[in-house]
């Protein structure tokens, strides 16, 4: 108890300085709290922090304990990346917290490495430490590719300071010719896996590329792991080989580029990644072949990396694959609006039904039909006039943050200024409704870009032109004292009440659905499970059988008919 605590005592001034050699900082990281991972993390957040303020001399022991405490913690950055992963969807508050831990780590290593390096750099006519010059640089670079993944978990890009800022590191390296030795952290392990600054430097390039806006921080994660591998048989050249791949300007403000056959310069640096393109096709046809002979759980696992892979391949080909979109799509500029989740979407479609009625006396609540419907009515948009424009639409629309970029039969591309679309989450179910289109469309974002803290971009597949809001509601077993009737129907029947949408059919115009469907909370489905669903002309007893879709908070769901009362007016 007394070592697990001892961080807490008065200590000596030596050892209030842990980071003098490695032989300190190994007896300090054994007195931090073993159990409690992010709070070993800011421990060490803070000291860093404290050396870097003070100033301290920076000698080749200092430099020493850093790189010790570096790979100490290797494992525990590895463990909060996975519990980052596990809990991004379902528990988005403690992943925010956990993303946050990794971010100050890479950034405290970054600027302690930084530090390092400025000194060893001006006194690089010493030759031991000249010596410790390559791994500096490889493990500042390192660092620079943790944020790259951490971003890019969130669908972030860099600006353009931080990409001048890895561009000069990576310039500076190549003039003191330290950018091809391979280097690992001595306190690893000889299994350690040594790592050149270019190479670190090529994995920040093609972690970037995996911003595609469609990866979840699970396929993210094994992408970038797959990258790191087949990213080692790539090199940075001044004359290029073909005339396909991509090129870097080391001058530049922005990631690498696809060649266009115009690119000229002494700063450009060419990138060919046939090889990288190969291992990925390998890998493949590997699991094209596992399809048909492996079963169970390991076939679902197959089928998802197979999905990444795919995904990911046409921002890795060195040659510009051609354009996979099956409907064509249209650039508009359109104003929106936009209603995110299960809940807001019910609230607003409620209220607007509510609104209707009280209009119209006549009004009626739209039934569920008991038999398919032969077809649907699409969408109607309004009579365009010649003069129409985004600022024409904007001045008649009461929220005009969200606009319409692209669209075609089954999607959308909206953005968003000024933050209001920074929840806006992978899988997040939306309702858009355009000011030239009547009605609203239910999709679900199937692509995500964050483009700054100010701008989002997301790709929204529709999956349904028309939805109600309905009560739904778990049956229980009529009850002989406690029930009650209401408008004919025996009230004890019914359950705790959760909110829902209906999609009468055909839903999903791409791939129409004949079949009745619900979306519900996901804590609220189960397959087989009867609910009651009331209308305002009738109660209906259904039953959720297979699903179409399902995210952590929301599901999509078949629905089957048991039974129909008309309520008693």
């Amino acid at each position: 108890m007394k070592a697990m605590f001892g961080f807490l005592t008065p200590q000596s001034k030596e050892s209030t300085d842990p980071l003098q050699n490695a032989k300190t900082a190994a007896v300090w990281l054994r007195q931090l709290p073993a159990l409690d991972v992010i709070g070993r993390q800011q421990h060490v957040i803070r000291a860093l922090d404290a050396m870097r303020k003070a100033q301290c001399d920076m000698d080749l022991s200092r430099v020493g304990a850093i790189e010790f405490v570096d790979a100490a913690l290797g494992s525990d950055r590895r463990q909060l990346i996975k519990q980052y992963i596990e809990n991004a969807e379902a528990s988005p508050k403690l992943a925010e917290r956990i993303w946050q831990a990794l971010w100050e780590m890479s950034q405290a290593f970054m600027l302690a490495y930084q530090s390092a390096l400025e000194d060893a750099v001006t006194q690089a006519d010493n030759a031991r430490w000249r010596a410790a010059l390559p791994l500096l640089f490889v493990r500042l670079v390192h660092f620079h590719g943790t944020d790259a993944k951490m971003r890019v978990f969130k669908y972030e890009r860099w600006i353009p300071a931080k990409w001048i800022e890895l561009h000069q590191t990576y310039l500076r390296a190549c003039e003191m010719q330290c950018d091809r030795q391979a280097m690992a952290l001595p306190a690893a392990g000889s299994a350690a896996q040594p790592w050149s600054v270019e190479q670190e430097y090529l994995y920040v390039l093609l972690v970037h590329q995996l911003n595609t806006g469609n990866l979840s921080p699970t396929e993210i994660d094994w992408a970038s792991s797959q990258l790191r591998a087949w990213s080692r048989r790539l090199s940075l050249e001044q004359i290029p080989k073909s005339m396909d791949g991509f090129f870097v300007d080391l001058a530049g403000r922005e990631s690498m580029v696809r060649r266009t056959g115009n690119d000229r310069g002494s700063m450009l640096r060419y990138l060919d990644t046939s090889p990288l393109s190969e291992g990925m096709q390998r890998a493949i046809n590997a699991l094209r072949d596992a399809e048909m002979t492996d079963q169970g759980p390991v076939a679902v696992i197959n089928q998802q990396r197979l999905g990444v892979l795919r995904k990911i391949q046409p921002m890795m080909s060195p040659a510009l694959l051609p354009e996979l979109r099956r409907d064509p799509r249209v650039a508009v500029a359109i104003s929106a609006r936009v209603r995110i989740g299960l809940s807001r979407i019910c609230q607003d479609l409620t209220a607007k039904a509510s609104d209707e009625a009280s209009g119209d006396p006549n009004a009626s609540t739209e039934q569920i039909e008991v038999y398919p419907v032969a077809g649907a009515p699409r969408v109607k948009r309004k009579t365009q006039v010649d003069d129409d424009s985004l600022a024409a639409s904007l001045s008649s629309w009461s929220d005009p943050m969200w606009e319409v970029k692209d669209r075609s039969v089954a999607g959308l591309r909206i953005a968003a200024t000024g933050g209001i679309g920074q929840s806006l989450t992978l899988g997040a179910l939306v309702a858009v409704r355009q000011s030239d289109v009547d009605g609203w469309l239910l999709g679900v974002v199937r692509r995500l870009n964050k483009l700054s803290n100010e701008e989002v971009e997301a790709g929204v597949n529709i999956i349904a032109e028309r939805m109600v809001a309905v009560t739904l509601a778990a049956k229980r077993r009529a009850s002989e004292y406690m029930g009650y009737v209401v408008n004919g129907f025996d009230m004890s029947t019914m359950g705790e009440r959760f909110e829902g949408l209906y999609l009468p059919p055909p839903s999903r115009p791409d791939k129409p659905l004949a079949m009745k469907t619900v979306i519900v909370p996901s804590s609220e489905y189960q397959e087989g499970r009867n609910v009651l669903l009331t209308t305002a002309h009738s109660v209906y007893t259904v039953s959720m059988r297979h699903l179409v879709e399902q995210r952590p908070d929301w599901s999509w769901a078949t629905i089957q008919i048991i039974e129909k009362k008309v309520r008693e007016e």
